[in-house]
C-alpha cells in the first residue's frame, strides 16, 4: 500500500508519462527509487522528497534502509536537483537505519536535524485558560511532545483532559510500548522496561536500580549504556564533584517517567474502564512527578535569567548537590556554578502545599555549608527560593 501510493504520486510529477491509472504501483522499492532520481534529473529547480514517518516503513520493510544505500550510492547522490528528507519520531529504529557507525544510511546524510521538544513557556499559548499549577501537571506528562500536548488542548481544565487521555486507545496508553519494542537497540525490552520502571519509582543508584529490576549489577550497564544513547535515561552527578559512585540516574523524557511512575500501577483499573478512580489517584500520584519537573524548570529558568544577564553569574553548569556528612544525607536542589568567577547561586525549589517562609531560606544557608567552596574556598553565593504557592 505504501509503495502504491509513493509510485503513483511520483508518476504524477513527472511530465513525461501518461497519469497513472489508480491502482499503478512499481514492483518494488528497487523500480522506484531509481524512478525519483529519473524525475529529479529532468528538472530545471530543485525536487523535494520527503518521507515522513520513515520508520513506519522501515517497520513494515527491514530491508528498505539497504536499499535506499544502495540506490543512493549508484544513482541518486549523483543527481544535484534531488533534495531527500527522512523524519521519524522513533528514535531507535532511525539511529539503527541512518545515525550508528553501522547504519546502512550512516554517513550519507548532508545534515541531521534533531528536533527538541517545546519549551515550557509554550504552554501558555496552548492552555491559556488553565493556571500555572495545572500546566506544570501536563508538561510533567507530556513534557514538549507536541502530539501528547494536542490529546489535552480541547480539554477546559487539566483533570478532564487527564481523563480523557486514559480511554482505550489513547497515545498515553500505547505510546511506551512503540517506542520500546521497535528498535534493534533494545532487544530485550522487558529488562529495559523493568529498569524503568525502578527509576522511576524514585531508585537511582546503581545498586538499587539493579536490585529493584532485578538485573544483575555487571550486567547493569549494557541496559543503561543503550538508554541513555537513546536519550531517555541520564546520569548525574553532584556539581563540582568528580564523577564516582555518587552518580545517580534518572529518566529524562518526562513521558515515560510519568507512564511508569503514574500509569502502571493503575493499569487494572484502566483497563476495567474505571476511570474516576484512576483519575483521582493518578492525579495524587503525579504529585511527586510535578516537583520533579518544576525543580528541571526552575534550572531552566537560572540559564535563562543568567543569559540575560539577570544574575550575578555566568554558570558553567546547572544542577544539584548531595553529600553525606557525619551519616546525615544533605541535597541542596539547586546549584549553578561559574568556576572563573567563582560564585555560586543555590536555591531550593518546593512544589509542596503552602507559602515559604523566612525559615526555609535559614534552612538553605545552613546546608549549603556543606559544599566546601562555600565553608571553606569563600566563594561568593547568592541564594534564592522558587515556591508554587509563594511566600510568607
Amino acid at each position: 500500500y505504501q509503495l502504491g501510493e509513493f509510485s503513483r504520486e511520483l508518476r504524477r510529477l513527472d511530465p513525461r508519462p501518461a497519469p497513472p491509472s489508480d491502482d499503478f504501483t512499481f514492483r518494488d522499492w528497487d523500480e522506484a527509487l531509481p524512478y525519483l532520481g529519473d524525475v529529479a534529473a529532468q528538472s530545471s529547480t530543485p525536487v523535494v522528497c520527503v518521507i515522513d514517518e520513515f520508520t513506519n516503513l522501515l517497520l513494515s520493510n527491514t530491508a528498505l534502509a539497504s536499499i535506499l544505500q544502495r540506490v543512493w550510492d549508484h544513482k541518486l547522490s549523483n543527481v544535484p536537483q534531488l533534495r531527500l528528507v527522512l523524519t521519524g519520531s522513533l528514535m531507535g529504529l532511525m539511529a539503527s537505519s541512518a545515525l550508528d557507525a553501522n547504519a546502512p544510511l550512516y554517513g550519507r546524510a548532508t545534515s541531521v536535524l534533531k528536533l527538541r521538544p517545546l519549551a515550557f513557556g509554550c504552554l501558555r499559548e496552548l492552555f491559556p485558560r488553565w493556571s500555572p499549577v495545572e500546566r506544570v501537571a501536563v508538561y510533567s506528562i507530556c513534557g514538549g511532545i507536541p502530539a501528547y500536548l494536542r490529546l489535552f488542548a480541547d480539554s477546559p481544565r487539566f483533570l478532564s483532559g487527564l481523563e480523557t487521555c486514559l480511554k482505550p486507545g489513547s497515545l498515553l496508553l500505547t505510546d511506551t510500548a512503540l517506542v520500546l519494542h521497535s528498535t534493534d537497540r533494545l532487544r530485550e525490552p522487558y529488562n529495559y522496561e523493568s529498569i524503568l520502571s525502578a527509576i522511576s519509582s524514585g531508585f537511582h543508584t546503581w545498586s538499587d536500580i539493579a536490585k529493584i529490576a532485578r538485573v544483575p549489577e555487571d550486567s547493569l550497564g549494557f541496559y543503561i549504556k543503550n538508554l541513555q544513547a537513546l536519550d531517555l535515561v541520564e546520569r548525574r552527578d553532584p556539581v563540582l564533584s568528580p564523577m564516582n559512585r555518587k552518580g545517580r540516574y534518572y529518566i529524562c523524557n518526562p513521558f515515560l517517567r510519568f507512564y511508569y511512575r503514574c500509569i502502571v500501577p493503575h493499569l487494572d483499573d484502566i483497563k476495567r474502564g474505571k476511570l474516576n478512580r484512576a483519575v483521582r489517584d493518578i492525579a495524587g500520584d503525579l504529585a511527586t512527578v510535578s516537583a520533579d519537573v518544576f525543580e528541571e524548570l526552575c534550572r531552566e529558568w537560572i540559564f535563562i535569567e543568567c543569559g540575560h544577564g539577570r544574575l550575578d553569574l555566568m554558570p558553567d553548569t546547572v544542577g544539584t548537590f548531595w553529600a553525606q556528612q557525619r551519616g546525615q544525607a544533605t541535597r541542596l536542589d539547586l546549584v549553578a556554578t561559574s568556576r572563573k568567577q567563582q560564585r555560586l547561586f543555590i536555591a531550593t525549589a518546593r512544589w509542596n502545599a503552602g507559602r515559604v517562609g523566612r525559615n526555609t531560606l535559614s534552612d538553605l544557608v545552613a546546608r549549603s555549608q556543606v559544599m566546601p567552596q562555600v565553608k571553606d574556598l569563600g566563594w561568593r553565593v547568592q541564594y534564592g527560593l522558587f515556591a508554587r504557592d509563594g511566600f510568607t
